[in-house]
């Protein structure tokens, strides 16, 4: 053998020694007594009628339970929204700072809709997939269209299925947060807790949907945000471990209440926001208001 391949030989074999080495590293850090496994953030299992119960709350919290506000264009706003959970929908040209929903909805029905819940042909139609209304005054004009009624029709139909497109991409974007790992494994543990009862499980879901994740940069008044991740965040900041522990859905609804004031108090003047708050403060009272065995349920 040549030194050239001796040379070889040594590289290969310091090679696997190194690689054994960090392998056998990892396995004893991870046994190592008082070192926690990583928190993977799962919702619990639910079935259609748990999800119905989610629709059927989210719906009363967005949409009055009303089929007629399932396509809606509030006061103020530069986009209209639908079904269940108003998801947002941009007109062409328009850039609001917040997460457009609508278009994932469509697309996650359009893969979980049985055949006889296919999606209207004028919206499947539309080149490009954007709200086809230009102003809130062009889309009242509409409201009692043919176009318009279809699409209720649909939303209506779908109820379950838009409450599971909430809870999926819940789900799906915590986990893909990428947040600093000991922050995120404190996080994600709590908000664990809060999906092991009825009520905190629906606390995050509708709040998530209310008023977002709270990533994205956009979603800030003077740089504060107060989406769940912030209401999160407060819990953990509020707590007082020598204090009498008050019930931690009763936290979330303090927090989320103390972030949405905040919100409505660095927001522009001319929103208007004060108009909103007692209504959102409601829809909090709600969460620790939930009968925790669901009677309603079939």
């Amino acid at each position: 053998m040549n030194s050239k391949s001796v040379v070889a030989a040594l590289l290969g074999m310091l090679a696997v020694i190194v690689a054994f080495t960090l392998l056998m590293n990892h396995r004893t850090e991870s046994a190592r007594p008082g070192v926690k496994a990583p928190v993977k953030f799962s919702l619990p299992e639910l079935s259609d009628s748990d999800f119905d119960w989610v629709a059927a709350r989210i719906y009363q919290n967005e949409a009055s339970g009303n089929p007629r506000y399932l396509t809606w264009w509030g006061e103020g706003e530069d986009f209209p929204s639908f079904g269940i959970g108003h998801f947002i929908w941009f007109p062409a040209g328009v850039d609001a700072p917040f997460d457009e929903t609508f278009p994932a909805l469509v697309a996650f029905l359009q893969r979980q809709s049985p055949p006889g819940l296919q999606m209207p042909g004028w919206l499947r139609g539309l080149q490009p997939f954007k709200a086809p209304w230009t102003n809130k005054q062009q889309f009242d004009r509409g409201l009692d269209s043919v176009e318009m009624a279809e699409m209720r029709r649909w939303l209506e139909s779908t109820r379950q299925l838009q409450a599971r497109f909430i809870a999926t991409t819940f789900e799906q974007r915590w986990r893909n947060l990428g947040m600093l790992t000991d922050q995120y494994q404190q996080l994600t543990a709590l908000l664990q807790e809060l999906a092991g009862t009825a009520q905190g499980l629906f606390a995050v879901i509708d709040y998530y949907n209310f008023k977002g994740l709270g990533k994205n940069p956009r979603e800030r008044y003077q740089g504060k945000g107060w989406g769940l991740l912030q209401v999160l965040q407060l819990i953990q900041t509020n707590r007082d471990p020598t204090a009498v522990e008050t019930g931690l859905v009763e936290q979330f609804r303090q927090a989320a209440e103390q972030s949405l004031r905040m919100r409505v108090k660095l927001s522009p003047p001319e929103r208007q926001e004060t108009r909103w708050l007692d209504g959102w403060l409601k829809r909090l009272q709600g969460y620790v208001e939930i009968d925790a065995h669901r009677d309603n349920r079939k």
